[in-house]
């Protein structure tokens, strides 16, 4: 099932009652023979994204492909264009302007590749006014992520993963440190998570945030605080593998002589899926990226790409 609009905006609210309740409302199975650019679309460059990550990501078929019914991501050690310094490619596939939600359960089976040492795959959020409104205003909900500084020290690489927030704790438009705010919490599953498939889940609802490995919570946080109204707004689904990243980054390794994973690493996504609870809003759209200077009273009021639901 993947709940497709075309040319228009939906919102979708879910009452309280047992037909609706828990319902898969939207999903991504990965069954075609090519990844449908409908609801995918890139990130591409070799800038860091702000973590020091060492790869160029790009949208071409080496990196991101469907392959017996599975998404793959590929990372390879090579160097992509001869005017970048990166050493290695990747991809970092996202929904923006395709589809977001507010509150559900968003899930995903998942085989992450082996980190070992320097891979940092993940499933995440940004919140759906990125990047009109600055990180980590827009807010930041982290799903699953692995091959952290933690892991490589304790050599839990394939098995020490972590769920986290990212937000600020006053709304004014800037990225100010004495504000940034994140909570994460961590767990060392019992196995590789490298060598099988695995569901990755994360619950919200207005009040609290939880993940799960496998069906097991493992962190929540509440989410009632005025502040905390990131959390209040949709979001949309980010996949990645990234390599690398600042000394005191998650990985903790900054020379691509340190990354001593394999290649190529190839993460595989079975499906994602998302489910109703009572509160849930799912906006979707062809496309939603705006270009230029719009506004009601002026000609050069910012606008950026973003899905918009108004209440009437």
């Amino acid at each position: 099932m993947c709940i497709k609009s075309v040319m228009m905006i939906f919102m979708i609210s879910f009452l309280m009652c047992g037909s609706v309740y828990s319902d898969m409302i939207w999903s991504d199975e990965f069954d075609g023979p090519e990844i449908d650019k409908t609801t995918w679309t890139y990130d591409v460059g070799g800038s860091g994204w702000g973590n020091g990550q060492l790869e160029y990501d790009t949208a071409r078929r080496e990196n991101s492909y469907i392959e017996n019914g599975n998404l793959v991501l590929e990372a390879r050690r090579e160097f992509y264009q001869e005017a970048t310094a990166n050493e290695f490619t990747s991809a970092r596939m996202l929904t923006q302007g395709r589809f977001a939600f507010k509150y559900g359960t968003l899930e995903a089976r998942i085989k992450m590749p082996n980190v070992a040492n320097g891979l940092w795959p993940a499933f995440w959020m940004l919140g759906n006014n990125f990047d009109g409104i600055v990180w980590p205003e827009c807010g930041e909900i982290d799903i699953v992520e692995m091959g952290s500084k933690a892991g490589i020290e304790e050599g839990l690489q394939n098995r020490k993963i972590n769920a986290a927030i990212h937000y600020d704790t006053v709304d004014d438009r800037t990225f100010d440190p004495a504000t940034y705010e994140f909570d994460a919490g961590w767990l060392d599953a019992p196995v590789d998570l490298d060598l099988d498939y695995h569901l990755y889940k994360l619950v919200w609802t207005p009040t609290e945030i939880t993940a799960y490995l496998d069906d097991v919570p493992y962190w929540s946080f509440d989410i009632t605080a005025d502040y905390l109204q990131e959390f209040h707004h949709p979001h949309f689904p980010i996949l990645n593998i990234a390599i690398g990243s600042w000394p005191t980054g998650y990985t903790g390794i900054y020379d691509p002589a340190g990354i001593t994973a394999s290649f190529p690493a190839k993460m595989y996504v079975d499906y994602i899926r998302l489910y109703s609870n009572p509160d849930t809003e799912i906006y979707l759209a062809s496309d939603s990226e705006e270009s230029g200077n719009f506004g009601i009273y002026t000609e050069t009021t910012p606008v950026s790409k973003s899905l918009t639901y108004i209440e009437d």
